[in-house]
């Protein structure tokens, strides 16, 4: 017994003597670094990731993206290189002829410090998580409505429509003008659609029989994108898409008239050209 319990105090793996605390300092020394390292490419490596962002919505999108995304590997490395550390720093040195010949691992006890600590840091970081999130909803919510052009969405398998009330247009391309206010109005006109346009950061639940509003949201850049249904509705659910298109005002305003819609109003809506 004696010379078992020498053995294993020579393996480094007895609970006195401050064993311990090298291996916990090489932890939190190989924790650290990989998560400085990891952290750093989340931020380099989400632009190039992320689509564009054609909106302040999607934007803050793209940051809760990294964030949380930084936060989840700060929190999963700890584990994993505890784990990882554990395996091979503690693995049984000594072969044994049976199993019953192998040392038990000294008794671990946690100390008031260190739960204290654990529940500290994990309680921190869900608050910051529900403060992040409510921030975020408020932010878009509560945004004035200035003379917004309102646009009802409706989805259909397997197809989506435009309508935009105030100028008598209806098509199946989302025209919208940069730099104005928009209000989307969505539903369904048969089973559940999800209605997603990522570079301006919108998605929502296209409901059968319910009309859903979109947070507000103004177009930052002009370009091509697409709406696309993010909820399974059937057998051509993949081609439900529509092309959405982003143009300066005056180019909207010739839109709306072409298609045979109000143009005086469009340019009332749209404002001047900039």
């Amino acid at each position: 017994m004696t010379a078992g319990t020498s053995g294993g105090a020579g393996d480094g793996r007895s609970a006195t003597g401050g064993h311990e605390d090298p291996h916990v300092r090489r932890v939190l020394v190989i924790w650290v670094t990989l998560s400085v390292i990891l952290i750093v490419a989340v931020f380099l490596l989400g632009p190039v990731i992320h689509p564009r962002p054609a909106s302040d919505t999607a934007r803050f999108a793209n940051l809760t993206d990294d964030l949380f995304t930084a936060l989840g590997v700060t929190i999963g490395l700890f584990v994993w290189v505890f784990a990882g550390y554990s395996l091979v720093a503690f693995r049984e040195r000594k072969p044994a002829a049976r199993v019953e010949e192998l040392e038990d691992g000294p008794p671990l006890q946690a100390k008031p410090v260190h739960q204290i600590v654990w529940l500290a840091v994990t309680g921190l970081v869900a608050m910051f998580l529900i403060a992040w999130g409510m921030y975020g909803f408020y932010d878009q919510t509560t945004v004035a409505a200035t003379d917004p052009l309102v646009v009802n969405v409706v989805g259909q398998q397997w197809t989506w429509t435009f309508d935009y009330p105030s100028l008598g247009v209806e098509s199946h391309t989302l025209e919208l003008p940069q730099g104005q206010q928009v209000r989307l109005r969505v539903t369904s006109d048969d089973v559940l659609h999800g209605f997603e346009i990522t570079q301006l950061g919108i998605a929502m639940d296209a409901n059968p029989g319910e009309w859903v509003d979109v947070p507000l949201f103004t177009a930052t850049r002009t370009g091509s994108f697409q709406a696309r249904c993010m909820e399974l509705c059937g057998l051509y659910h993949t081609y439900m898409w529509a092309p959405v298109n982003v143009v300066s005002r005056s180019a909207f305003a010739s839109w709306v008239a072409a298609n045979g819609g109000h143009a005086g109003t469009a340019a009332k809506s749209g404002g001047s050209s900039g």
